[in-house]
């Protein structure tokens, strides 16, 4: 799954968080949560562009919160 700009790094510890830049920020929120809760049921890798190299990983749960485990990058 290809987030773009749906995912920041803080937003695996915090998915209802927004910042300042959403034009609707709850519903971003929203979806942000919803998006980490499916990955995290289907196991599919995230591509997000705001994460620290090599910006794959697959998504955990971890309580309330979610972990982005990070894929390997045999390059």
């Amino acid at each position: 799954m290809f987030a773009g700009d749906a995912v920041f790094a803080s937003g695996f510890d915090n998915p209802v968080w927004h910042n300042g830049f959403k034009h609707d920020p709850e519903g971003a929120a929203r979806v942000r949560a919803r998006l980490l809760r499916e990955l995290a049921t289907s196991g599919e890798s995230l591509v997000a562009t705001h994460l620290p190299f090599p910006s794959v990983c697959r998504v955990a749960r971890a309580g309330n919160a979610f972990r982005c485990v990070p894929t390997v990058w045999d390059y």
